[in-house]
């Protein structure tokens, strides 16, 4: 029987760890599957570490690392496309997209491309069969195809929930935008100024409309900006990142909806019957994408076997404060707060406070500090380390924290990556939503799955303090001591009846989306992922793991 053809799959994507580490895990099982597959995984310098212990986390292929070295130091390639100390966005993307036309254009003609983090050199293995790229990386793909033209297929990732794509493409009537592109070109020319300039006003403005997206439960269009962004030094201009999340759903080949069926049914239906419907393409949801075990990048030293560093110096006390919160407090203890890689509080005095009500309420707590944008005054430093209640960390392994029996409720921003790490650890969450797919999220968490709190009082600019619909109309206070009331009550809440049963809640859906990539009785995100190799026609050779 002749050897089946080998191939090249390509991933690229924005520089925030949320979309980089769900792309980690599903490079890594297709290569960890099947034996003809190399795949090349073009990274940002930000995250290079941390993707290294991804990668080798979804491998987990234990005692057998000896054998298998080699094999996947050939088809799992990490190459960073270009250096930068940077921490800003839009300069990364800078980076990212002046890189990447040399770079794939390398890879296209078979030739060796190198990481210019580590300096390593890949050998060439053959053109890219095909090319997964970010939607908000979208002029990527016009760039790709200027290379190879159609006959590379593009696979627009989705990394956001799916209602929030529902919101960013359907028009004004359905509870979307509607053509945030035409809008800000009209208002432009009307006001005799250009497009980046009126950009924002023109995405931030709001009316009191109430937006029904579906899935989701009715809200007003302020409810979509629940909080003030921190963009000191930033040179972001958010709408700009959204129009080129639109373009890459409109562009792509087909798309990959990184978010479990199960999480929010109605909006993935309805995100699919627009794919099909207007764009004439597939949509294949394949989420949740999580690593086979939590990474320990940030438990334990050491080298990976794919050979990066990954040691971190902080490491050893994440594992020692949850054993010991274990002991002292016992299971479902600990808090762990995390708003990502980028967000963080505008009013710093506002997380001083939820910091001091957990002290007060003796809820011991981690805090990942890993936002450029982090502060923590002093004092409350000082209240943190006297108390002996709270652990504050540059960096956390956040499936790592949520997998352990002490850690019983998870303060997040609700951004994909989070809620999924959150729903396959049955740990119910307390959301503090910033932007973007993070208020959709949060409002499907509390109201439709009753799986979560959300901190209303924290709200901060001029739509944050408006009225919220859900609760009659009421609007959040501004003040810190409202924060800390707020804060207070939901404490005692996830001690009580109220609590548990979110629990429960989260619990249930932890044992629906576990089941999404199961092979020998596949799930639906396996079923997915099988139909697209059967449409795009890669026979890849399975490996039994």
């Amino acid at each position: 029987m002749p050897d089946k053809k080998n191939y090249h799959f390509l991933f690229t994507y924005l520089p925030l760890w949320g979309h980089t580490r769900s792309c980690c895990v599903l490079a890594a099982r297709m290569a960890k599957e099947h034996r003809n597959l190399t795949v090349t995984l073009f990274l940002p310098p930000t995250f290079i570490k941390q993707a290294e212990a991804e990668v080798l986390a979804e491998l987990s292929y234990g005692d057998e690392v000896k054998e298998v070295l080699q094999d996947l130091r050939r088809r799992v390639r990490i190459v960073v496309l270009y250096k930068s100390s940077s921490m800003d966005l839009m300069e990364q993307m800078t980076s990212m997209f002046e890189a990447y036309p040399a770079t794939y254009k390398t890879l296209v003609d078979g030739e060796p491309v190198t990481c210019a983090s580590t300096g390593r050199v890949f050998e060439g293995v053959g053109a890219p069969d095909i090319v997964f790229l970010d939607v908000f990386a979208s002029p990527l793909m016009a760039i790709t195809r200027t290379v190879t033209g159609l006959s590379v297929p593009i696979i627009g990732f989705i990394p956001v929930h799916a209602s929030y794509a529902l919101h960013i493409c359907l028009p004004a009537h359905m509870g979307g935008l509607g053509d945030l592109g035409v809008m800000i070109e009209d208002e432009a020319r009307r006001l005799g100024v250009t497009s980046r300039e009126i950009g924002d006003t023109v995405y931030y403005r709001t009316e009191g409309r109430i937006n029904k997206i579906p899935g989701l439960p009715a809200m007003y269009d302020w409810e979509h900006f629940p909080q003030v962004l921190v963009t000191s030094g930033s040179t972001a201009i958010i709408s700009d990142l959204i129009k080129l999340a639109v373009q890459g759903i409109k562009d792509c080949t087909a798309g990959f909806s990184l978010t479990p069926y199960d999480f929010e049914p109605e909006s993935v239906d309805t995100l699919r019957s627009w794919f099909v419907d207007d764009w004439k393409k597939e949509l294949y949801v394949v989420g949740p994408l999580l690593a086979s075990k939590p990474t320990r990048f940030g438990v334990t030293d050491g080298t990976s076997a794919l050979g990066a560093d990954v040691s971190s110096t902080e490491s050893p006390e994440v594992q020692r404060f949850l054993d010991n919160a274990m002991q002292e407090y016992g299971k479902n203890s600990v808090v762990l707060i995390s708003f990502g890689s980028i967000f963080w509080p505008t009013v710093n005095e506002y997380i001083d406070e939820v910091l001091e009500a957990l002290i007060e309420k003796k809820f011991p707590f981690i805090l990942s500090c890993a936002s450029p944008f982090a502060h923590i005054a002093a004092e409350v430093l000082e209240k943190i380390t006297a108390s002996k209640c709270g652990l504050v960390s540059k960096w956390v392994p956040q499936k790592f924290v949520l997998d352990h029996p002490a850690t019983g409720w998870f303060i997040s921003h609700a951004g994909q990556s989070g809620v999924h790490e959150s729903l396959d650890s049955g740990v119910p969450m307390i959301c503090w939503p910033f932007e973007f797919d993070q208020p959709l999220a949060s409002a499907h968490l509390t109201q439709n799955l009753n799986a979560a709190f959300e901190l209303v009082e924290v709200r901060t600019g001029e739509a944050g303090l408006k009225p919220i619909l859900s609760l009659g109309g009421r609007a959040p206070k501004g003040t810190r001591a409202a924060v800390g009331a707020e804060m207070r009550a939901v404490l005692d809440a996830c001690r009580g009846p109220e609590g548990e049963e979110k629990r429960r809640n989260m619990e249930e859906l932890r044992r629906k989306v576990r089941g999404a990539w199961g092979r020998y009785v596949k799930g639906r995100s396996r079923r997915d992922f099988e139909a697209f190799l059967e449409k795009f026609g890669f026979d890849l050779d399975e490996v039994d793991v």
